[in-house]
């Protein structure tokens, strides 16, 4: 990987920053806003929603997105699930299992909330054993 290709991908590294707040907000590579913004001026509409040319071009770029991220990650598209952050992909999967009493999950206190708080809720609501 060329690190500094991909720096050039994110236009305010330009200015000497060094930027450590990603699990909060993560920075927007140059190609992606690109690709928005190609979306929102000629595509705009829902995926998976329509039968008409604009909702069609959407479902088209999402699934070559998929594709392409399932290569990277040698997975099938259909393992590739995509959310709008970290904390809703972590809710997801801590909602998603079915726990029951007397399962463990263990983390640390040194967590961020977005991967504390689900596995609590699911403590609080399952019986399972929260390990800190």
């Amino acid at each position: 990987m060329d690190v500094d290709r991909v720096r050039r991908d994110f236009p305010i590294l330009e200015t000497g920053i060094i930027y450590l707040d990603s699990a909060a907000t993560t920075l927007t590579p140059e190609p992606v806003l690109n690709k928005m913004m190609e979306y929102y001026r000629y595509y705009r509409a829902n995926v998976h929603r329509g039968a008409y040319r604009l909702a069609i071009q959407a479902t088209r770029e999402v699934e070559e997105a998929r594709a392409t991220v399932a290569g990277w990650l040698k997975a099938s598209p259909d393992e590739i699930v995509f959310t709008p952050n970290t904390t809703y992909s972590l809710n997801m999967v801590a909602m998603g299992i079915e726990w029951r009493k007397g399962d463990r999950i263990v983390t640390t206190n040194l967590e961020h909330n977005s991967n504390f708080l689900p596995w609590q809720e699911v403590a609080r609501r399952t019986g399972a054993e929260l390990v800190v």
